[in-house]
């Protein structure tokens, strides 16, 4: 019998608690009052659906894609770092020249000159609004490579949008005087506590460092810098002229086209290179109906396929579920469950419950606090 999945929203709070089990006799048990359902089946009963996960694996081999000469794994991570820097130089420059309000402006209205919605991927968008990026003179770099590099950028500027909105709701919010926000006065005010307190923390180092006033409401380009970000090559925003994966037995094998020098200067200098990498032993015996391009990146021990994957999994049929499995969070623990039964005699639950306990972390934290302080002192004069 397979237990379904219950998503439940805790009155006394937003935070989620997630529940396997019988829809109805939970909500008898736990009190209509105490939470509201706002999840519901994605398939029908019975019928599969679609789940993606992630996973990592190396590649073991890499042959040229024309000749079919193998190519030795250290020669192929310094054609990814070529590939990279390219990437990760036009990022940086992109996101340096975008830093600026009137962007900000245009991702929160998310609507291009014409009022036309912009689309969610992000090179489509960036590419409507005519945001472009800059390589250095007399280096070539093909359309898809600029794909790429704009939807990380696109990627990174809407992961920082709400935050944008956030500091600028908050800054007219603030007292330099006291240090403290006014209480929010719209339902749409609401920011989570922890980016509340990283938020002050800004402001009043900004009030100390400008006198102890601030020019009225402030944005997150006033704020912080243009954000560094990771040198990675998200190829799931390209297509077969770039990038291709196939999977064979228990083989991925990725065709890529790599730059052949640190500043290419034409087509020829990019050279199609096919890489091979052994799938993960867990994932043999799953049902994968789909194997998505993956993100490069490079580390220490080399090149690394950051991957993902799409799979089929039965749907619950929370109609027949016999047990229903209750999680939550709170201030002092990290997460708390608990499980109700279902069987001939009705609901039963010990309600004894598992609870995270990290006081023993804490302390330990606790004692290491003085000594660090003591490590990080400046030394006297």
């Amino acid at each position: 019998m397979m237990a379904g999945v219950v998503c439940r929203w805790s009155a006394l709070g937003s935070r989620p608690s997630v529940g396997m089990g019988t829809q109805s006799r939970v909500g008898e048990l736990m009190g209509d009052d105490l939470g509201v359902e706002v999840g519901s089946l994605m398939a029908d009963a019975g019928l599969p659906a679609l789940r993606q996960f992630s996973f990592t694996t190396r590649p073991y081999l890499a042959v040229d894609d024309i000749t079919g000469e193998p190519i030795g794994l250290d020669d192929v991570d310094t054609r990814v770092r070529w590939l990279l820097d390219l990437i990760s130089g036009a990022e940086a420059q992109m996101l340096s020249r975008l830093w600026q309000p009137a962007t900000f402006d245009v991702l929160a209205a998310g609507v291009d000159r014409q009022g036309r919605k912009l689309p969610v991927q992000g090179h489509v968008a960036a590419a409507r609004l005519g945001w472009d990026p800059h390589y250095p003179d007399g280096v070539y770099v093909p359309s898809r490579v600029t794909r790429v590099v704009t939807a990380q950028v696109m990627a990174t500027l809407r992961t920082l949008a709400y935050r944008g909105t956030a500091i600028a709701a908050l800054s007219e919010r603030f007292d330099p005087a006291t240090g403290t926000l006014a209480p929010p006065t719209e339902p749409g005010d609401w920011v989570p506590l922890g980016f509340v307190r990283g938020v002050v923390r800004q402001l009043i180092a900004r009030a100390r460092r400008e006198g102890g006033a601030l020019a009225g409401r402030l944005r997150i380009t006033d704020m912080q810098g243009p954000p560094q970000t990771s040198a990675m090559a998200r190829l799931s925003a390209a297509d077969r002229q770039l990038a291709q994966l196939t999977a064979a037995e228990f083989e991925l094998v990725l065709t890529v086209k790599l730059p052949t020098c640190p500043a290419p200067a034409g087509r020829a200098q990019w050279r199609r290179v096919r890489l091979t990498a052994t799938i993960p032993g867990h994932l043999h015996s799953r049902a994968i109906t789909d194997w998505h391009l993956p993100t490069l990146v490079l580390d220490q021990r080399g090149l690394l396929w950051r991957c993902a994957a799409t799979e089929l999994v039965p749907s619950g049929d929370l109609g027949s579920a016999a047990v229903a499995v209750g999680v939550d969070w709170s201030p002092s623990t990290l997460g708390a469950a608990a499980i109700t039964t279902e069987n001939s005699d009705g609901l039963s639950s010990d309600f004894r419950g598992w609870t995270y306990d990290d006081r023993g972390l804490g302390i330990k934290l606790g004692a290491c606090r003085p000594k660090a302080r003591g490590c990080t002192a400046k030394l006297p004069s």
